[in-house]
């Protein structure tokens, strides 16, 4: 048993890695092997260089990213479509599909092993360039989820797992429909997108043989869908890492000692349910809102024999503490609906029940938050993580 109270076996992961994660997280372990961080301990904010540097050399890492993502999605498309003007009309039927279906499998592994090498690659970089390159177990979250697990999840695009802890389910207001069509439509992203385009080039200038040379606009469009995932796949990496590293600094500076003596346990409470409810919001297991909450817990003597992610309770709960607690938890609140880069529709339509006439006030920061995170400052985002017992 924790000093918390939580059994340590209340976190659990529902689904073990897969084959993707397994493999990234064995390649990052091996980058941090090669280059001597594997041990290296976190290091704190104030140690990192300036908001203006840690930007320009995330932007530098990114765009060298998003220029080779470039080069092998245009690269590996262009020999696919160069084989078919080539040899389509001067082969036989079978010859000629068996020839094009092995070269389009052949583009494609080597598309996609070079995407997972940059992934990782990029991951690892960004790491190192927030001094969080260290690969030591427990050093994220328990289980499964250490920093190259939930990093190489980043670089993968795989999805975040199911998590079991505290009894809280933040797809329980999330259709399995739509879930599946949220899946499907990612997977035929870039296939539609061309598809699309081509299909208007056609209908815009004419028929016969024209239509054909128009397949060249398939490189292009491959070339800069792979640019973009790279940079999504670099925003969502500093995004966990700038999140890790802010809920140690909540935790460990914020939360003090002599900080917690002023809470009374409502309040305590109040503080994993501002959490546990906002991860219901905005519908998703974002290691960044897990990572606060599992330190908030390990901080407080929490229970785990209650529903933690009901809203109503928590507003029930705000009436219920004194006024310099509610500011408390209504900062925490405010920090936590950010932490994961994005504020959902139903973020933004029940946090003012909670802010009330300090709804302004309160969103703003969170929406401020949100692109300071996205945008790679650090040390802005870390000024509007304060907690006090003052409004906004």
């Amino acid at each position: 048993m924790s000093k918390t109270g939580i059994k340590k076996s209340s976190y659990q992961r529902k689904q073990a890695p897969g084959f993707l994660e397994q493999l990234g997280v064995k390649y990052y372990r091996y980058l941090a092997e090669k280059s001597g961080t594997i041990n290296i301990q976190n290091i704190s904010i104030d140690d990192l260089p300036p908001d203006i540097s840690l930007q320009t050399l995330a932007r530098n890492i990114t765009g060298f990213a998003m220029v080779i993502a470039f080069s092998i999605g245009a690269l590996t498309t262009f020999v696919t479509i160069w084989l078919e003007w080539t040899y389509q009309s001067t082969m036989a039927t079978i010859p000629y599909y068996f020839l094009y279906g092995t070269v389009l499998i052949i583009m494609l592994l080597i598309e996609m092993a070079v995407l997972f090498w940059l992934g990782i690659k990029t991951v690892y970089s960004l790491a190192c360039l927030t001094g969080h390159n260290h690969a030591t177990e427990g050093s994220c979250l328990p289980g499964d989820d250490a920093v190259p697990n939930i990093l190489a999840r980043a670089a993968l695009e795989v999805p975040d797992p199911v998590i079991h802890y505290l009894g809280i389910d933040p797809l329980k207001h999330l259709s399995k429909s739509k879930l599946f069509l949220v899946a499907f439509f990612y997977k035929a992203k870039v296939i539609l997108s061309s598809m699309l385009v081509k299909f208007l080039f056609i209908r815009l200038f004419g028929k016969g043989e024209i239509r054909n040379a128009f397949s060249w606009v398939a490189i292009p469009i491959t070339g800069i869908w792979d640019a973009f995932t790279l940079y999504k796949v670099a925003r969502e990496a500093r995004l966990r890492l700038f999140g890790n590293k802010l809920a140690a600094f909540i935790s460990n500076d914020i939360l003090t000692e002599a900080f917690i003596e002023h809470l009374s346990p409502k309040a305590r409470e109040g503080s994993v349910r501002a959490i546990a409810t906002m991860m219901v919001l905005a519908q998703n297991y974002h290691p960044n809102m897990l990572i606060l909450l599992v330190r908030l817990c390990d901080t407080f003597e929490i229970s785990d024999d209650s529903e933690y992610d009901n809203w109503e309770d928590f507003l029930q709960l705000l009436s219920e503490v004194s006024t310099e607690e509610r500011y408390f938890l209504l900062d925490l609140l405010s920090i936590s609906a950010a932490f994961d880069g994005h504020l959902s529709r139903l973020e933004r339509y029940h946090l003012p029940e909670a802010f009330k006439e300090l709804t302004d006030v309160y969103m703003q920061r969170s929406e401020k938050l949100t692109d300071l995170l996205l945008n790679g400052q650090l040390h802005a985002a870390k000024e509007l993580c304060f907690l006090d017992f003052k409004p906004g």
